[in-house]
């Protein structure tokens, strides 16, 4: 049975790694030119400072999954608490149903209660190595999100 639950990121940490090089192989682009390099001194501070939040998605003690959530008030609006999701994965394995609504939906339910008024995430454009697409922007929208902007890159060096 699925169990989504609120965890320190230092108590999950153990399990979520084993995880990351297939999420990072799975989703990101110019992985020769940008290796997988986890700050997790950075992440501690966050931690820290009360500025993470974690939810996960556990069958018994096995991790299928995890949403990462950076928590601070934006800087062009002080007043307003936001969670910017830095994070999100689910086992390929565990892919089923709703499982991935399930846990960004106890993801919303747990940040407002933290007091979060605003949620931004974004979603993958370009297609994963294998040639799946990547876009989740459908969950979104399911959900109740609105797309708000595009972002780009260009590499300069």
């Amino acid at each position: 049975m699925i169990v989504y639950r609120v965890e320190p990121w230092s108590a999950a940490l153990a399990d979520m790694r084993p995880l990351w090089a297939a999420h990072f192989h799975e989703v990101a682009a110019d992985q020769a030119r940008v290796p997988l390099d986890m700050d997790l001194a950075a992440y501690a501070a966050l931690e820290a400072a009360g500025a993470l939040h974690v939810v996960t998605m556990r069958d018994g003690d096995r991790l299928a999954g995890y949403l990462v959530a950076m928590v601070w008030p934006h800087l062009h609006h002080r007043s307003t608490l936001h969670a910017f999701f830095d994070l999100y994965y689910v086992r390929p394995a565990d892919r089923r149903w709703t499982a991935g609504l399930r846990l960004f939906r106890e993801a919303e339910r747990t940040l407002a209660a933290r007091g979060v008024r605003r949620l931004i995430t974004g979603t993958k454009i370009h297609a994963a190595p294998c040639g799946r697409p990547l876009d989740v922007g459908r969950i979104f929208q399911r959900l109740g999100w609105v797309e708000m902007e595009r972002q780009f890159g260009k590499w300069i060096g």
